[in-house]
């Protein structure tokens, strides 16, 4: 008999010592990314970043998460150059400067980073930062297509269908629209009903 209410309050209380525990863990691994991070450790950097704009072991600061982006994007570290390219194109941590997003975000496509690809395409097309080109678009998008990112399969498919920044063909816009679908894309999927009437 006594035995089993022992058992309840230890389960009850057991998930709040679990997220004590979680929290004491996140603040001390914090403490020693900034450590590694202060010395130059790029990836280290890289992760201190994306503590603060997630709240990770410290609170959530936008500002101190462009900080460290900087420091690793400067390094070459995709994520960070992708993170701050975003930031700039959305003002966190800093002013919206969408020149500064697609500089970054440039630097994370050059590198194969196929978000900062499939955004790079999108500024081009509506010339954000970026003198207005379809074409480019298109070309960045393929890229990003070709690594399988279902949001510039639709995307090429589109431009493909309309020939916008590329010959138009309708056989490789349904081609790209459909690897999207297949994808699970929504808005592909409504695309291809669209397609087939």
């Amino acid at each position: 008999m006594f035995f089993v209410p022992l058992v309840v309050l230890s389960l009850s209380v057991s998930p709040l010592t679990m997220q004590a525990d979680k929290e004491r863990y996140d603040r001390e691994m914090i403490s020693s990314l900034e450590v590694r991070a202060k010395a130059g450790n790029r990836l280290a950097e890289e992760v201190l970043g994306e503590a603060y704009a997630h709240g990770r072991g410290r609170p959530q600061d936008d500002e101190k998460a462009v900080y460290w982006y900087q420091k690793a994007a400067d390094k070459g570290m995709k994520e960070s150059q992708y993170n701050l390219g975003d930031a700039y194109l959305h003002g966190r941590g800093v002013g919206v400067d969408y020149e500064k997003a697609a500089f970054w975000y440039r630097k994370a496509a050059d590198q194969n980073f196929i978000q900062a690809q499939y955004n790079l395409g999108l500024l081009y097309v509506k010339g954000q930062g970026l003198p207005k080109s379809d074409e480019h678009a298109a070309f960045w998008w393929q890229k990003a297509a070709d690594q399988g990112y279902a949001d510039a399969q639709l995307n090429l498919g589109k431009a493909y269908y309309l020939g916008q920044g590329v010959v138009q063909d309708k056989g490789i816009a349904r081609f790209w629209i459909q690897q999207a679908a297949d994808k699970g894309n929504a808005k592909a999927k409504e695309a291809l009903q669209i397609l087939s009437h």
